[in-house]
Protein backbone atom coordinates (compact mmCIF):
# COMPACT_ATOMS: atom_id res chain seq x y z
CA UNK A 1 0.00 0.00 0.00
CA UNK A 2 3.22 2.38 0.68
CA UNK A 3 5.78 2.89 -1.37
CA UNK A 4 7.00 6.62 -0.43
CA UNK A 5 6.17 9.36 -1.91
CA UNK A 6 3.00 7.57 -3.48
CA UNK A 7 0.13 6.50 -2.02
CA UNK A 8 -1.17 3.64 -3.97
CA UNK A 9 -4.67 3.30 -4.69
CA UNK A 10 -7.34 2.40 -6.86
CA UNK A 11 -9.48 4.53 -8.62
CA UNK A 12 -12.90 4.51 -7.72
CA UNK A 13 -14.51 5.33 -10.75
CA UNK A 14 -12.58 2.11 -12.16
CA UNK A 15 -11.20 4.34 -15.24
CA UNK A 16 -8.50 2.55 -17.68
CA UNK A 17 -5.26 3.88 -16.87
CA UNK A 18 -3.31 4.35 -20.02
CA UNK A 19 0.52 4.13 -20.82
CA UNK A 20 0.81 7.79 -20.79
CA UNK A 21 0.51 9.08 -17.06
CA UNK A 22 -1.56 12.09 -16.29
CA UNK A 23 -0.23 14.79 -14.29
CA UNK A 24 -1.77 16.36 -11.51
CA UNK A 25 -5.33 14.98 -11.84
CA UNK A 26 -7.78 16.80 -9.95
CA UNK A 27 -10.97 16.20 -12.29
CA UNK A 28 -14.15 15.35 -10.75
CA UNK A 29 -14.54 15.59 -6.77
CA UNK A 30 -11.68 16.58 -4.34
CA UNK A 31 -8.77 14.26 -4.40
CA UNK A 32 -9.34 14.11 -0.50
CA UNK A 33 -12.85 13.24 -0.56
CA UNK A 34 -12.40 10.69 -3.42
CA UNK A 35 -9.96 8.14 -2.26
CA UNK A 36 -10.84 9.20 1.97
CA UNK A 37 -10.99 5.31 2.22
CA UNK A 38 -6.90 4.99 1.34
CA UNK A 39 -6.57 8.71 3.76
CA UNK A 40 -8.42 8.19 6.58
CA UNK A 41 -6.06 5.23 8.39
CA UNK A 42 -3.27 7.20 7.80
CA UNK A 43 -4.60 10.30 9.72
CA UNK A 44 -5.59 8.00 12.50
CA UNK A 45 -2.23 6.76 12.93
CA UNK A 46 -0.40 9.82 13.25
CA UNK A 47 -1.76 13.20 14.46
CA UNK A 48 0.93 15.07 12.12
CA UNK A 49 -1.17 17.34 9.46
CA UNK A 50 -1.94 14.83 6.21
CA UNK A 51 -2.69 17.42 3.22
CA UNK A 52 -2.86 15.97 -0.29
CA UNK A 53 -0.22 18.01 -2.36
CA UNK A 54 -0.89 16.22 -6.06
CA UNK A 55 -2.50 13.25 -7.21
CA UNK A 56 -1.22 11.02 -10.49
CA UNK A 57 -2.70 8.88 -12.79
CA UNK A 58 -0.01 5.76 -13.91
CA UNK A 59 -0.27 2.48 -14.59
CA UNK A 60 1.17 0.43 -10.91
CA UNK A 61 4.93 -0.79 -11.70
CA UNK A 62 5.78 1.88 -14.55
CA UNK A 63 8.31 4.74 -13.49
CA UNK A 64 6.40 7.72 -13.40
CA UNK A 65 9.26 10.98 -13.32
CA UNK A 66 8.32 14.44 -11.54
CA UNK A 67 8.65 17.63 -13.20
CA UNK A 68 11.40 19.25 -10.81
CA UNK A 69 9.15 22.57 -11.57
CA UNK A 70 6.37 20.85 -9.83
CA UNK A 71 7.38 19.25 -6.88
CA UNK A 72 6.71 21.26 -3.72
CA UNK A 73 10.58 22.45 -2.26
CA UNK A 74 12.09 24.53 1.19
CA UNK A 75 15.54 26.03 2.03
CA UNK A 76 17.36 23.83 4.65
CA UNK A 77 20.52 25.83 5.50
CA UNK A 78 23.33 23.53 6.67
CA UNK A 79 26.77 23.91 8.37
CA UNK A 80 29.77 22.62 5.43
CA UNK A 81 32.73 21.32 7.07
CA UNK A 82 34.49 25.17 7.97
CA UNK A 83 31.36 26.09 10.05
CA UNK A 84 29.77 28.55 6.94
CA UNK A 85 26.01 28.49 6.51
CA UNK A 86 24.75 26.77 2.78
CA UNK A 87 21.36 26.79 1.57
CA UNK A 88 20.27 23.56 0.03
CA UNK A 89 16.88 23.40 -1.90
CA UNK A 90 15.41 20.22 -0.89
CA UNK A 91 11.76 18.71 -1.40
CA UNK A 92 9.55 19.51 0.82
CA UNK A 93 8.13 16.16 2.69
CA UNK A 94 5.07 18.27 5.36
CA UNK A 95 4.38 17.86 8.31
CA UNK A 96 3.72 14.20 7.66
CA UNK A 97 6.49 12.07 7.25
CA UNK A 98 7.11 7.95 8.26
CA UNK A 99 10.40 6.56 8.78
CA UNK A 100 11.32 3.29 7.57
CA UNK A 101 11.67 2.16 10.79
CA UNK A 102 8.01 2.86 11.61
CA UNK A 103 6.62 1.17 8.62
CA UNK A 104 5.90 -2.08 9.59
CA UNK A 105 3.58 -0.45 12.62
CA UNK A 106 2.04 1.65 10.30
CA UNK A 107 1.19 -1.44 7.99
CA UNK A 108 -0.21 -3.62 10.78
CA UNK A 109 -2.18 -0.04 11.84
CA UNK A 110 -3.93 0.64 8.49
CA UNK A 111 -4.90 -3.45 7.68
CA UNK A 112 -6.72 -3.09 11.06
CA UNK A 113 -8.29 -0.43 10.24
CA UNK A 114 -9.05 -1.00 6.67
CA UNK A 115 -10.36 -3.88 7.62
CA UNK A 116 -12.79 -2.55 10.21
CA UNK A 117 -13.66 0.52 7.22
CA UNK A 118 -15.05 -1.94 5.39
CA UNK A 119 -17.25 -3.68 7.35
CA UNK A 120 -18.79 -0.32 8.08
CA UNK A 121 -18.75 0.33 4.45
CA UNK A 122 -19.93 -2.59 3.03
CA UNK A 123 -23.99 -2.26 4.89
CA UNK A 124 -24.29 0.51 2.52
CA UNK A 125 -26.59 -1.94 0.83
CA UNK A 126 -27.17 -3.49 3.72
CA UNK A 127 -31.92 -3.42 4.13
CA UNK A 128 -31.45 -2.71 7.20
CA UNK A 129 -31.52 1.13 8.96
CA UNK A 130 -28.84 1.20 11.14
CA UNK A 131 -25.91 -0.83 8.98
CA UNK A 132 -27.27 1.87 5.56
CA UNK A 133 -26.85 4.90 7.89
CA UNK A 134 -23.57 3.76 9.75
CA UNK A 135 -22.21 3.47 6.28
CA UNK A 136 -23.35 6.88 5.50
CA UNK A 137 -22.40 8.58 8.46
CA UNK A 138 -18.59 7.32 8.63
CA UNK A 139 -18.30 8.32 4.93
CA UNK A 140 -19.77 11.94 5.61
CA UNK A 141 -17.59 12.25 8.68
CA UNK A 142 -13.92 11.19 7.16
CA UNK A 143 -15.22 13.76 4.13
CA UNK A 144 -15.57 16.47 6.53
CA UNK A 145 -12.46 15.95 9.05
CA UNK A 146 -10.54 15.75 5.26
CA UNK A 147 -11.75 18.68 3.92
CA UNK A 148 -10.98 20.59 7.43
CA UNK A 149 -7.51 19.29 7.22
CA UNK A 150 -7.24 20.50 3.10
CA UNK A 151 -7.87 23.70 4.88
CA UNK A 152 -5.35 23.87 7.68
CA UNK A 153 -2.73 25.77 7.26
CA UNK A 154 -0.16 24.44 9.62
CA UNK A 155 -0.61 22.18 13.40
CA UNK A 156 -1.14 25.57 15.08
CA UNK A 157 -2.54 27.64 12.15
CA UNK A 158 -5.44 28.01 10.19
CA UNK A 159 -6.42 30.91 8.11
CA UNK A 160 -8.38 33.37 10.36
CA UNK A 161 -11.67 33.59 7.46
CA UNK A 162 -11.60 29.84 7.91
CA UNK A 163 -11.64 29.43 11.01
CA UNK A 164 -15.40 28.94 11.76
CA UNK A 165 -16.02 26.60 8.94
CA UNK A 166 -13.51 24.09 10.01
CA UNK A 167 -15.38 24.49 13.24
CA UNK A 168 -18.62 23.29 11.63
CA UNK A 169 -16.62 20.48 9.88
CA UNK A 170 -14.97 19.13 12.90
CA UNK A 171 -18.89 19.25 14.78
CA UNK A 172 -20.59 17.54 11.64
CA UNK A 173 -17.57 14.94 11.88
CA UNK A 174 -18.43 14.19 15.70
CA UNK A 175 -22.41 14.44 14.76
CA UNK A 176 -22.32 12.00 12.36
CA UNK A 177 -20.73 9.43 13.96
CA UNK A 178 -22.34 9.72 17.40
CA UNK A 179 -25.84 11.00 16.66
CA UNK A 180 -28.34 7.74 16.97
CA UNK A 181 -31.10 7.06 14.34
CA UNK A 182 -33.07 7.29 17.47
CA UNK A 183 -32.70 10.10 18.67
CA UNK A 184 -35.24 12.90 19.77
CA UNK A 185 -34.18 16.75 18.23
CA UNK A 186 -34.63 17.74 21.75
CA UNK A 187 -31.55 17.29 24.20
CA UNK A 188 -29.06 15.84 21.86
CA UNK A 189 -25.96 18.36 22.39
CA UNK A 190 -26.07 16.65 25.69
CA UNK A 191 -25.82 13.32 24.41
CA UNK A 192 -23.43 13.73 22.19
CA UNK A 193 -21.41 15.28 25.16
CA UNK A 194 -22.17 11.73 26.98
CA UNK A 195 -21.28 9.71 24.25
CA UNK A 196 -18.05 11.47 23.54
CA UNK A 197 -16.97 11.13 27.02
CA UNK A 198 -17.77 7.69 27.02
CA UNK A 199 -15.38 6.86 24.70
CA UNK A 200 -12.29 7.81 27.06
CA UNK A 201 -10.99 5.86 30.06
CA UNK A 202 -10.05 8.13 32.48
CA UNK A 203 -11.99 11.20 33.99
CA UNK A 204 -9.60 13.66 32.94
CA UNK A 205 -10.54 12.97 29.79
CA UNK A 206 -13.93 12.56 29.98
CA UNK A 207 -14.03 15.63 31.27
CA UNK A 208 -11.94 17.04 28.76
CA UNK A 209 -13.96 15.62 26.08
CA UNK A 210 -17.17 16.67 27.33
CA UNK A 211 -16.06 20.72 27.62
CA UNK A 212 -14.51 20.30 23.57
CA UNK A 213 -18.18 18.86 22.57
CA UNK A 214 -20.06 21.51 24.26
CA UNK A 215 -18.08 24.27 23.60
CA UNK A 216 -17.26 23.63 19.98
CA UNK A 217 -21.68 23.52 19.76
CA UNK A 218 -21.94 26.61 21.42
CA UNK A 219 -19.57 28.22 18.82
CA UNK A 220 -21.53 26.80 16.43
CA UNK A 221 -24.58 28.08 17.12
CA UNK A 222 -23.21 32.05 18.10
CA UNK A 223 -21.65 31.21 14.18
CA UNK A 224 -25.47 30.27 12.55
CA UNK A 225 -26.73 33.37 14.30
CA UNK A 226 -24.42 36.15 13.19
CA UNK A 227 -22.44 36.17 16.92
CA UNK A 228 -18.62 35.61 17.02
CA UNK A 229 -17.61 34.62 20.82
CA UNK A 230 -16.42 36.92 22.71
CA UNK A 231 -12.91 37.16 24.38
CA UNK A 232 -11.16 34.77 22.67
CA UNK A 233 -7.49 35.45 21.60
CA UNK A 234 -6.60 34.50 17.91
CA UNK A 235 -4.11 32.26 19.65
CA UNK A 236 -6.79 30.75 21.71
CA UNK A 237 -8.82 29.97 18.84
CA UNK A 238 -5.79 28.32 17.07
CA UNK A 239 -5.43 26.18 19.94
CA UNK A 240 -8.91 25.03 20.48
CA UNK A 241 -9.28 24.30 16.77
CA UNK A 242 -6.14 21.91 16.87
CA UNK A 243 -7.12 20.35 20.21
CA UNK A 244 -10.80 19.91 18.67
CA UNK A 245 -9.81 18.61 15.23
CA UNK A 246 -7.41 16.00 17.94
CA UNK A 247 -10.43 14.89 19.68
CA UNK A 248 -11.92 14.61 16.38
CA UNK A 249 -9.32 12.21 15.59
CA UNK A 250 -9.91 10.02 18.35
CA UNK A 251 -13.36 9.92 17.95
CA UNK A 252 -13.85 8.41 14.74
CA UNK A 253 -10.45 5.94 15.46
CA UNK A 254 -12.20 4.37 18.83
CA UNK A 255 -16.05 4.63 17.07
CA UNK A 256 -14.24 2.28 14.51
CA UNK A 257 -12.65 -0.10 17.24
CA UNK A 258 -15.83 -0.36 18.98
CA UNK A 259 -18.87 -0.29 16.20
CA UNK A 260 -21.01 -3.02 16.57
CA UNK A 261 -20.77 -5.25 13.33
CA UNK A 262 -23.96 -6.08 13.18
CA UNK A 263 -27.57 -3.95 13.30
CA UNK A 264 -26.58 -3.35 17.00
CA UNK A 265 -26.12 0.58 17.32
CA UNK A 266 -23.01 1.86 19.20
CA UNK A 267 -24.65 4.65 20.90
CA UNK A 268 -26.79 3.14 22.95
CA UNK A 269 -23.43 1.09 24.18
CA UNK A 270 -21.75 4.69 25.00
CA UNK A 271 -25.12 5.64 26.67
CA UNK A 272 -24.83 2.28 28.86
CA UNK A 273 -21.30 3.33 29.70
CA UNK A 274 -21.87 6.67 30.45
CA UNK A 275 -24.34 5.59 32.83
CA UNK A 276 -21.67 2.56 33.99
CA UNK A 277 -23.43 0.00 32.52
CA UNK A 278 -21.36 -2.43 30.56
CA UNK A 279 -18.68 -0.14 30.01
CA UNK A 280 -15.60 -2.52 31.01
CA UNK A 281 -16.85 -5.18 28.29
CA UNK A 282 -18.04 -3.26 25.60
CA UNK A 283 -15.62 0.23 25.91
CA UNK A 284 -12.84 -0.52 27.94
CA UNK A 285 -11.60 -4.21 27.32
CA UNK A 286 -11.83 -3.27 23.50
CA UNK A 287 -9.82 -0.07 23.14
CA UNK A 288 -7.15 -1.54 25.44
CA UNK A 289 -6.85 -5.07 23.12
CA UNK A 290 -6.55 -2.74 20.40
CA UNK A 291 -4.11 0.40 21.32
CA UNK A 292 -1.86 -3.02 22.80
CA UNK A 293 -2.01 -5.23 19.07
CA UNK A 294 -2.18 -2.50 16.57
CA UNK A 295 -1.47 0.89 18.22
CA UNK A 296 -1.01 4.70 16.36
CA UNK A 297 1.79 6.05 16.38
CA UNK A 298 1.55 7.30 19.86
CA UNK A 299 -0.47 6.00 22.10
CA UNK A 300 -3.43 8.11 23.75
CA UNK A 301 -2.47 9.57 27.27
CA UNK A 302 -5.74 7.72 28.34
CA UNK A 303 -5.03 4.58 27.54
CA UNK A 304 -1.37 4.55 28.80
CA UNK A 305 -2.77 6.14 32.72
CA UNK A 306 -5.70 3.89 32.41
Amino acid sequence: MISAPFLHVPDPDGRTVTRRPTWFDFTGPRAEAQHWQALLPLMLWDNELLRVDSVFTVARGRRFDLNIRDVPTTIQVYEDRYGREEEVEVRDTGDFCVPATDLPSLRDFCIAISTKINAVMAGVTHERRIPRERARRLERAARHLLAAYQRTYSDYTVWEVEADELRLDYVIALEALLRSPNDQSGGITRSLQSRASALFLTHAYQDQARTLVKGAYDARSLYFHGKVIKNQTESEKQEELRTLRLLTLQVILRWLVLTPSGTDDLASLLDAAAQGTGREQHIDQPLRAFFTTTPPRNRPADITAA
